[in-house]
């Protein structure tokens, strides 16, 4: 299993949401200062400003919303509320109600209560409040203009409230300030303004309705009399002796319902007839007429038919006796003859009374066509009549209705006129002050700890939010898991970031060869991981010419080739490494071999690829099973040398020679090269660095070699910070993988070291 599947050491299955929370602890691991940072910054504000919050009173009066108002008839409803006085919807609109412009403008009219708000940006003890200048001094500097000042009824709606008291007609409301008198005042007023809207708009609403129901009562007037006068004009234009028989014993529609079932039985009659008629004209269209036909000699005018009945039963009797002389005498004896022409004529009879039975169902069936005809048109003009009768009943039904609902309208406006005359003086309301609000004793507000513990819950979602945020708008790959699903590539494997030891001297050529240098480290048994990955996946076949690439320099092409190389080879497989990469070749260097001839010089032809070849060997000792062909030469026509006949040949010769062929070219993104020589290749294989590389410009490298008919048969993650992953990655490999193998080896360090490989290797 590669590094990174979900699974623990166990080899049982990470549970998925095990698999959440380790991710989502990495995301925050990943940005811990910016998280730390922003928590640090937002809590800070949060305590500053509950530490200096100033103290606020509360005061509470109490009003009472009684069922309804006194009731003196019943056209009072119309000037209270639709809404029914014990529904949720009906104290909700009470409170909303207290907070109004048209409430809280009535309170103004209070000298007191203008005096409390009366400048705009003070507070309610008339001091300018610290976050106005604030707000008007930075909005000055930005050159924003200055937003128009609040109005008096806006500052006082910020200072009162109004709650429902629960099963219960009792509105409470508070006012808040700084000031406790302050406070007892403005309730006192809001709910005294409260009480003397609901009285201002009883008599406005009587007034209004009034002149509405006048209005309405004159308008009926003239609609009642109109209709009258259209049902008059109606009455004398139509017969009403006509009109007073709807139902079906109107002789219309008595004689419509005649005409339907004569109709339709002589319809029935017709079909009838027609179906024995082309039966027997069926029957008739053969040479003989077939006496086993039980479906023709079972209509009912071949059954009644006498003449027929007699000749089958004869003809029945003439061919058995035929058959029974045929049996005794030959075709030539007089008497079988004569049966025989007897049989004959007997046919014939029957066939003449086949035709007599059709020419008698043709005229019937002519006879009943035609009576149909006469009846369907007889049933449509009865129809019509029927249709018209109908529409002159519905049409005087119509007008008699509207008569009487202008009538019944114009009675009951009225009436309602009269109701309102008789409330209209009557000013007493359903509302009514209960409790007036006295001084307050101590402050009600705020509560700073809950401020404090409010601050902090909000730094700590917010810091943990914006890491979140910067986890989703990041597109660089950190995790295997990264670059499945925003590369498209499978994961052979990653490798940790490898730590350089102090005194030497060149660090690339330390990574490149770590798999020699530190042969108990973490990054020896991630490049056997991804070897072992590697032969399981595919049939050695289908992988023996590899190419190593990235999307861009910097992500450890080179030192992947190299290491994949020397572990591939210290598993006893015979490798060649070939430095393809003529814009920046590197493992000349890294080995301190030859450069003058390598890779160019044989695709010229000036050597043969046995002399190019290289032996190499590290701290003295030479690398069995690996040799190296530099890239030689930097030719002045690369792409050319790549995609060359002498390339394909080269690569052909050297899969005789070698069980893999680890090839080092340059970043897809930057040159063809890479593209060339992935159509030749078996396979390639995409190396991407974490937490530099974008997902998008590897994937983008990716469709740059599928393009060309490339095979990326997976990729590597390199230089991973295995400690950012989270705790389940962290453990898993140092934990998991270094003290394995360190184990490994001061166990059996004494054993020879070529079986020692052959057990760790494939």
């Amino acid at each position: 299993m590669v590094p990174g599947s979900e699974v623990y050491e166990g080899g049982e299955h990470q549970p998925l949401s095990d698999s959440i929370v380790i991710r989502n602890l990495g995301i925050l691991r990943r940005h811990m200062w910016l998280t730390l940072a922003v928590f640090v910054v937002i809590a800070t504000i949060g305590l500053i400003r509950a530490y200096r919050a100033q103290p606020v009173y509360e005061s509470v009066a109490k009003i009472m919303i009684e069922r309804q108002g006194p009731r003196f008839t019943k056209f009072e409803d119309v000037v209270e509320s639709s809404v029914p006085w014990w529904g949720k919807d009906y104290y909700r609109t009470q409170e909303e109600l207290v907070r109004s412009r048209a409430v809280l403008d009535v309170a103004l009219e209070e000298p007191g209560v203008a005096a409390i708000v009366g400048g705009g940006g003070t507070g309610d003890d008339g001091k300018r409040s610290v976050s106005a200048s604030w707000r008007q001094s930075i909005a000055a500097l930005l050159g924003i203009p200055p937003s128009s000042p609040a109005e008096p009824w806006e500052r006082l709606r910020g200072m009162v409230s109004g709650a429902h008291v629960r099963d219960s007609h009792f509105l409470l409301i508070r006012a808040r300030s700084g000031n406790a008198e302050r406070s007892a005042l403005l309730a006192n007023a809001v709910a005294q303004s409260f009480v003397r809207y609901h009285m201002r708009r009883r008599l406005e609403i009587s007034n209004d309705v009034f002149l509405y129901l006048q209005d309405q009562k004159e308008r009926e007037e003239a609609a009642l009399r109109e209709a009258e006068r259209t049902l008059q004009e109606y009455r004398e234009q139509i017969d009403m002796s006509s009109l007073n028989a709807g139902d079906s014993d109107h002789p219309v529609l008595k004689r419509l319902a005649l005409l339907n079932e004569q109709l339709t039985g002589t319809e029935m009659d017709r079909i009838s007839v027609e179906s024995e008629f082309w039966v027997v004209k069926q029957a008739l269209g053969g040479e003989k007429v077939e006496l086993q036909d039980e479906q023709l000699f079972s209509l009912p005018s071949v059954r009644e038919d006498g003449t027929v009945s007699e000749v089958r039963k004869a003809l029945v009797a003439a061919q058995g006796e035929y058959a029974d002389l045929s049996e005794t005498y030959g075709e030539q004896h007089p008497r079988l003859q004569a049966a025989a022409s007897r049989v004959t004529w007997l046919q014939g009879r029957l066939r003449d009374a086949f035709n007599e039975i059709i020419g008698s169902l043709g005229a019937r069936l002519k006879m009943l066509s035609e009576k149909e005809r006469k009846l369907r048109e007889e049933y449509v003009r009865q129809k019509e009549e029927a249709i018209d009768l109908a529409k002159q009943a519905l049409a005087f039904q119509h007008l008699q209705n509207e008569v009487t609902r202008h009538q019944k309208l114009f009675e009951m406006l009225i009436q309602r006129m009269s109701e309102v005359e008789l409330t209209a003086d009557y000013t007493r309301t359903n509302v009514e002050v209960i409790e007036t609000a006295g001084k307050p004793k101590a402050p009600a507000g705020p509560n700073k700890r809950r401020m404090a513990a409010t601050s902090l819950v909000f730094a700590l979602i917010a810091g943990v939010g914006l890491a979140f945020v910067l986890e989703r708008v990041d597109d660089t790959v950190r995790t295997p898991e990264d670059l499945e699903r925003r590369v498209g590539i499978s994961v052979l494997g990653f490798v940790p970031e490898i730590r350089v030891r102090k005194g030497v001297e060149s660090r690339t050529a330390y990574r490149a060869l770590v798999c020699a240098a530190e042969p108990t480290s973490s990054a020896i048994e991630a490049y056997r991981n991804i070897r072992t990955a590697l032969f399981f996946s595919l049939p050695a076949e289908e992988a023996r010419v590899l190419v190593i690439s990235s999307a861009g320099p910097g992500d450890g092409k080179t030192t992947t080739a190299t290491n994949l190389a020397l572990i591939i080879a210290q598993s006893g497989k015979r490798v060649l490494l070939i430095d393809a990469d003529f814009r920046r070749p590197m493992v000349h260097r890294i080995y301190g071999l030859n450069g003058d001839v390598g890779l160019s010089s044989v695709l010229v032809g000036e050597v043969k690829l046995e002399e190019a070849v290289q032996k190499t060997a590290y701290d003295l000792e030479v690398l069995d099973n690996l040799d190296i062909l530099t890239a030689g030469p930097k030719p002045a026509n690369p792409t050319e040398l790549l995609e060359s006949q002498s390339m394909k040949n080269l690569l052909a010769e050297a899969r005789k020679k070698y069980d893999r062929i680890i090839i080092d070219t340059a970043p897809v993104l930057f040159v063809s090269d890479t593209a060339v020589l992935s159509a030749t290749a078996d396979g390639v294989i995409m190396v991407v660095r974490a937490e530099k590389r974008r997902g998008a410009h590897a994937a983008r490298a990716r469709k740059q070699i599928e393009k060309v008919k490339g095979r990326v048969i997976g990729g590597i993650l390199n230089r991973v910070q295995v400690t950012r992953f989270g705790h389940y990655y962290s453990d898993y490999y140092y934990h998991g993988y270094a003290r394995y193998y360190g184990d490994y080896y001061k166990s059996y360090y004494s054993r020879d070291e070529d079986e020692v490989s052959k057990q760790a290797g494939v």
